[in-house]
């Protein structure tokens, strides 16, 4: 049992509605999981009636009565059916935030929040990984970072849960404050600011302040670990964080900050950098209150560039925090962890068929996490031709033109030998590849479907082919065609 259905109805702020001939007493009644779904809705499960702007969960409270639903959550009263049990609130996506809320003081566990343009997805696995090495960790799914998911991620936490770790994204002002107030995280974390969202937000200035909205939910004590490297990012946050709650500095870059004379009570800082050819070597280096301790064991990771290392050092600072990195075996444990996580389907992946090595990158793209994949495909592609499909970056608003130009001289740097390119901005991305090599081969294609045609026509055995583009280009399609191909 996870909650009584009066425990549910104070939680959510909402009134018991009953269409069940006789008494009914809430206390008496058991809530043994929370549903959203009709397709997968278990007996004795809570069903939440969501309603969105191309969904309208009241269309199915009568089915979720029929499988069993113990009662249902609801702002219509007349979508109840006769014989049913319901609790009445103004909306119920906030119900169940609150009613999430509730059950994460309930259980008593650690939460960690993340937060940051990109690499939100890949810092959270990281933690995860780390954190599974010595406590119960439950962690968010996929890409559930909205107030939906995020609920949901807590509301399908095990009561023995330890840790919880949370994703938080964004995609306006007052977004992260509503997530993180729900959460109530122990420890947040901002990964860095980028471009993403800029033409909602306007300026890297805002969308700093949209990610700081994350400390609004902090729990007394609660510290925020940030990418130091971003040195306004750093300085913003002591400035404005309340006096109850400490800031942290991580530090990827062989920098003066990574002497712990950082203006903050925990710094982690890499030293020994060193480029392998699967990734790179590091140390990590903790300073606490001035003092200088150091990571037993020498870290690997199986990417390039400062990002990569920075989330192997957020991972480090939340075992840290957690208190499992004292003993030897469990040190080991968590450079293990470090070294094994590889990049994830979308993200980066590396898949090598037998007749191509491809790299999936298309979750999601920003001007960040291009030069990150133009990095790391470079060195990972090592000894292949070098076939790039690229698509465009969106929600840059205004920026779009000059930011793809941006993208078009970071992508001709390294040494690829053919870019096929798609989207509105690929004459501005273009343009700025040739800036900086003109003979680079860039073939400019009408759509994704288009760029699949190419590829086929162009590709042979022992080519490499990265794949990156916004999420709605569809280029995870295309790509896991092509390793189904090169497995053929």
């Amino acid at each position: 049992m996870m909650f009584t259905l009066e425990e549910v109805k104070k939680a959510v702020k909402g009134k018991l509605l009953s269409k069940i001939d006789g008494s009914v007493f809430a206390t008496a009644i058991e809530v043994c999981g929370i549903s959203t779904d009709t397709r997968t809705i278990k007996p004795g499960e809570l069903f939440f009636a969501l309603k969105g702007e191309n969904f309208d969960g009241n269309k199915f409270i009568e089915k979720a009565v029929e499988l069993g639903a113990c009662a249902v959550v609801t702002n219509d009263e007349n979508a109840v059916p006769e014989g049913a049990l319901a609790v009445i609130v103004e909306d119920a996506v906030h119900a169940l935030c609150l009613l999430a809320n509730h059950y994460r003081f309930k259980l008593g566990c650690k939460v960690i929040a993340i937060t940051g343009s990109v690499g939100k997805t890949s810092t959270r696995t990281m933690i995860t990984d780390v954190l599974n090495t010595g406590l119960r960790v439950h962690s968010t799914a996929a890409n559930n970072n909205n107030e939906i998911g995020m609920a949901k991620t807590i509301l399908s936490a095990p009561e023995d849960s330890e840790v919880i770790v949370v994703e938080m994204g964004m995609r306006g002002m007052g977004q992260i404050s509503y997530l993180t107030k729900i959460a109530r995280p122990d420890i947040a974390i901002i990964t860095n600011i980028g471009y993403s969202h800029i033409g909602i937000l306007g300026s890297k200035d805002a969308i700093m302040n949209a990610k700081m909205e994350i400390c609004e939910g902090l729990t007394d004590g609660g510290i925020i670990a940030v990418n130091a490297d971003d040195r306004k990012l750093f300085d913003h946050c002591v400035k404005e964080l309340p006096i109850n709650n400490f800031v942290a500095g991580i530090v990827a870059g062989e920098s003066d900050a990574a002497d712990g004379t950082l203006p903050c009570p925990l710094t982690i800082s890499a030293t020994g950098i060193k480029e392998t050819d699967t990734g790179m070597t590091f140390n990590a280096v903790l300073w606490r209150m001035g003092e200088r301790s150091e990571f037993p064991l020498s870290l690997s990771v199986g990417m390039y560039g400062q990002n990569a290392v920075r989330n192997a050092l957020f991972a480090i600072f939340c075992a840290y925090m957690c208190g499992i990195t004292g003993s030897a075996s469990n040190q080991q444990k968590i450079a293990d962890a470090i070294n094994n996580r590889s990049a994830i389907d979308g993200r980066g992946a590396i898949t090598e068929t037998s007749r191509y090595l491809i790299m999936n990158d298309a979750y999601n793209a920003a001007p960040e996490s291009m030069d990150n994949a133009f990095l790391n495909f470079s060195k990972k592609a090592k000894g292949h031709r070098k076939v790039l499909a690229l698509g465009g970056m969106l929600e840059l608003g205004d920026f779009a033109s000059g930011l793809h130009e941006l993208t078009g001289k970071s992508c001709a740097s390294y040494d690829f030998d053919r870019v096929f390119v798609t989207g509105d901005n690929a004459d501005e991305f273009v343009k700025g590849a040739h800036m900086v090599n003109i003979g680079l081969e860039i073939i400019r294609c009408k759509d994704a479907e288009d760029i699949r045609r190419r590829l086929e026509d162009y590709v042979r055995d022992g080519d490499a082919i990265l794949f990156k583009a916004s999420h709605s280009f569809g280029f995870e399609k295309i790509a896991e065609s092509f390793i189904e191909k090169g497995n053929a």
